[in-house]
């Protein structure tokens, strides 16, 4: 049974944690589930599976407010990401996005590590760093999110996630979140290094911080503006240079950026709560049903009533 079966099994499951007429999707943040004070959490699949204090359903499609990290030292199966299932085996590395929607299966056999960090936590005493600007791990709109690891790949990266599960979870003192800290980076950059090797990626678009700007701007704005001009004179910039910055990052226009977001939020909205589409169509900056319905037919191929059937 795959995944999205799986899921639509569990929605039917009396026990399951269903979303409330009035509810969205779940948004979780780190300080429900950390156990320490900095901006920080790892648990094995074990604790995942077994964690009964959570606040939400970790099998349910809930949105993250920090970047995770899915280790899989051993074993195979499926995970949900934003109305996508990503194939995963021994060795996959998966990442989440903050903002993005996902969900765990139930894998008793699956040996994992999961890690939790806010972009606070790892720039932390930083000085003139911004290291999360420059990792294309959590460039979900560029790339894939599971890079996959064998040979000394595989056994140094398992080590080091292994290091900082002991050293997280052990006896506590002064020295530990600036252990974890510098840990962490240490895994970042070099399951950075293994992405740009597998994907014998170009050299970095001069306009890459605009971009991120544009990025941040649509997480804020999308549903009250889907005009390029909107987020062009927030920036400070012409219509037409924001559109040759998406062009050359993404090779497409702002325009289409744009609508991929809403997308992507007309979806969670649709698949994850209990909304009429008269109120999602609302929510998402549209007045008029039969224009929403339109919109979202136009780029998706389906209608909002079909798309919300599959699940």
């Amino acid at each position: 049974m795959g995944f999205c079966e799986v899921w639509r099994s569990e929605k039917l499951n009396k026990n399951a944690t269903m979303p409330k007429k009035k509810d969205i999707i779940p948004e979780v943040d780190l300080t429900a589930v950390q156990q320490k004070t900095f901006g920080f959490q790892i648990s094995s699949n074990k604790d995942i599976l077994l964690n009964e204090s959570l606040n939400h359903n970790p099998f349910r499609p809930h949105r993250i407010r920090f970047f995770a990290i899915l280790f899989i030292l051993k074993g195979e199966g499926e995970h949900y990401i934003d109305f996508k299932t990503y194939q995963y085996k021994t060795g996959s590395i998966i990442f989440i996005s903050k903002e993005q929607v996902h969900a765990f299966e139930r894998n008793i056999n699956r040996e994992a590590l999961f890690l939790l960090f806010t972009e606070g936590f790892l720039e932390k005493g930083s000085t003139g760093s911004n290291l999360m600007q420059e990792l294309s791990l959590y460039s979900y709109h560029l790339f894939p999110p599971v890079i996959y690891l064998k040979g000394e790949q595989l056994q140094f990266l398992s080590d080091l996630a292994a290091f900082i599960y002991d050293e997280f979870h052990g006896e506590n003192d002064f020295l530990t979140e600036e252990i974890v800290h510098s840990s962490l980076k240490i895994f970042l950059c070099r399951a950075e290094r293994i992405r740009k090797e597998n994907h014998k990626m170009m050299p970095r678009s001069k306009h890459h911080q605009e971009f991120l700007q544009f990025q941040k701007l649509l997480n804020t704005h999308v549903l009250e503006n889907r005009k390029v001009k909107f987020y062009a004179d927030l920036m400070l910039m012409s219509t037409k240079k924001l559109n040759r910055i998406t062009q050359e990052i993404l090779g497409h226009s702002a325009k289409k950026h744009i609508n991929d977001f809403l997308i992507i939020e007309m979806k969670r909205r649709l698949m994850n709560t209990s909304y009429t589409i008269k109120e999602i169509a609302y929510q998402t900056g549209f007045e008029e049903t039969t224009n929403f319905v339109k919109y979202f037919k136009k780029h998706t191929h389906l209608t909002p009533l079909e798309f919300r059937k599959q699940f």
